[in-house]
């Protein structure tokens, strides 16, 4: 697991120890009051609708899914909100600005090869710029919420889009 691989502490860079800490086994430092938490990241991903109701994707040309059809998604940055991540994330990775409507959902993913993760899930707006594929996909595009590409990655992605063509079609 992606935490485990620390052996020094963060603060007097002594080695680290396994412990009983608050009713768990975790890293400690022998030498300070140092604790090793794992926490989960923080990202943030975004349902872009157009004026016509489709979706806005990503094919993803990194790990995981690479090669899948994706919601624009990424990691929060240490100086920026949620609603910014994903402002950002959608930018960068297809060239769309966008405006925040509302929050859908927060999502724990557990099982992320990289790490894991509470995904902010934003419901957004086209409001510009031009559709372009970023740095790290290959391509991007509109997809109509009924004829979604068969390759979308992450299971999550399914069940969000499943979501949000339900509440589109009942208005």
């Amino acid at each position: 697991m992606w935490g485990l691989r620390a052996k020094y502490c963060a603060l007097c860079g002594a080695e680290l120890i396994s412990a009983q800490v608050e009713g768990r086994e975790r890293k400690r430092c022998p030498s300070c009051s140092f604790v090793l938490y794992l926490n989960p990241a923080s990202a943030a991903a975004a349902v872009v609708l157009d004026g016509q109701g489709r979706v806005l994707l990503m094919r993803r040309s990194i790990p995981p899914h690479q090669g899948s059809w994706a919601l624009p998604a990424g990691y929060q940055e240490v100086d920026e909100g949620p609603r910014e991540t994903v402002v950002r994330e959608v930018r960068e990775e297809t060239g769309i600005e966008i405006a925040v409507q509302e929050l859908l959902d927060v999502i724990f993913i557990p099982d992320d090869p990289r790490k894991p993760a509470n995904v902010t899930v934003f419901l957004c707006r086209e409001v510009g710029g031009q559709l372009a594929a970023g740095d790290d996909a290959l391509d991007a595009a509109w997809f109509p919420l009924d004829a979604l590409p068969e390759d979308l990655g992450f299971a999550c992605n399914v069940e969000i889009l499943e979501g949000v063509r339900k509440r589109h079609s009942s208005g």
